[in-house]
């Protein structure tokens, strides 16, 4: 359904549990993948719902950004440690392992990716062993 000066359709606000949104469209819930970590990247082609795989690699950077938040912070505490401390060596070994999270996104094997599957593979404990 649309609106007279609107080409995009008009979703209700309550959909029926049998039946999922997908690009502005009111679809069949069991074409839907079980697995949703990429909901937000799903797009409906004929009867089918796919995965932009853009739209699931940016998915999968903002959780990696969500996974390492803590692993940062945790790091920023020592660094102060060793820093009061004056232990250089330590603080270089912070800095490098700080590094070395701020890249996870930036990962080549992310953008290689050309699954879900292989998107979900590469998790945080992968991307910086």
């Amino acid at each position: 359904m649309t609106t007279e000066n609107e080409e995009t359709p008009i979703v209700p606000e309550v959909v029926p549990t049998t039946q999922v949104i997908v690009s502005n469209q009111i679809v069949d819930g069991s074409l839907a993948p079980e697995d949703r970590t990429f909901r937000g990247a799903w797009q409906l082609e004929g009867n089918a719902i796919t995965i932009d795989m853009e739209k699931a690699r940016d998915i999968h950077r903002d959780a990696l950004r969500a996974a390492r938040k803590p692993e940062l912070e945790a790091l920023d505490t020592q660094w102060f440690r060793a820093a009061e401390e004056e232990d250089d060596a330590l603080k270089a070994d912070i800095r490098t392992k700080k590094q070395t999270l701020r890249d996870v996104t930036a990962d080549p094997r992310i953008d290689a990716a050309t699954t879900p599957e292989e998107l979900k593979a590469l998790t945080l404990e992968v991307l910086t062993g």
